[in-house]
């Protein structure tokens, strides 16, 4: 399945956590708490990559995915989003080991999910290493993408925040930053 994937992400204190999480109630149901284990794959090893896949460990199935940057505008990134399910996953890996790909990166995030009723999902994310982020995201179609743009905008203008306080970097330029100080 494919979509187009509309997102900022906010870092924010330890000490705000209590406040961000009362004023997303105030405009969002709580839907479900998470754990999300992911490997990153890449055929390119001595630099950040440029394109990766990533493999989320969902217990019995796998899910793969891949990111394609499209635009950054107003602290809000669009990116084409490939995503399917694998149930052969020493297949998988032997097939991807075989093409070159080598895991490069793992990340962990523990995340709180909210959505509004305008659609947009609200994630209050603990990143193993990182932090805490508030992300909002829409996924959509190529000619949705400016709504999707407003929908966000409105959402953290309402949580109090604004462009500003958007991270351009994802999670994982930001891990491997970390790791290659």
């Amino acid at each position: 399945m494919s979509w187009i994937e509309v997102e900022t992400k906010i870092p924010f204190k330890k000490k705000d956590l209590s406040s961000v999480r009362d004023r997303i109630k105030k405009i969002a149901k709580f839907v479900k708490k998470q754990t999300k284990k992911d490997d990153y794959y890449t055929l390119e090893y001595f630099h950040y990559p440029e394109k990766s896949l990533r493999v989320r460990d969902m217990g019995k199935v796998r899910e793969v995915n891949f990111k394609k940057r499209i635009s950054f505008v107003d602290g809000i990134h669009a990116k084409k989003e490939v995503q399917f399910q694998i149930s052969d996953i020493k297949g998988f890996f032997d097939l991807i080991q075989d093409f070159g790909f080598r895991k490069w990166l793992h990340k962990e995030k523990t995340t709180e999910l909210y959505k509004t009723k305008s659609g947009v999902n609200i994630e209050l994310n603990h990143v193993k290493k990182l932090g805490l982020f508030l992300e909002l995201e829409v996924l959509c179609s190529m000619k949705e993408i400016n709504n999707a743009r407003k929908k966000i905008k409105e959402v953290r203008e309402a949580l109090g925040f604004g462009e500003k306080d958007s991270e351009a970097r994802g999670y994982t330029k930001q891990l491997w930053a970390l790791n290659h100080k």
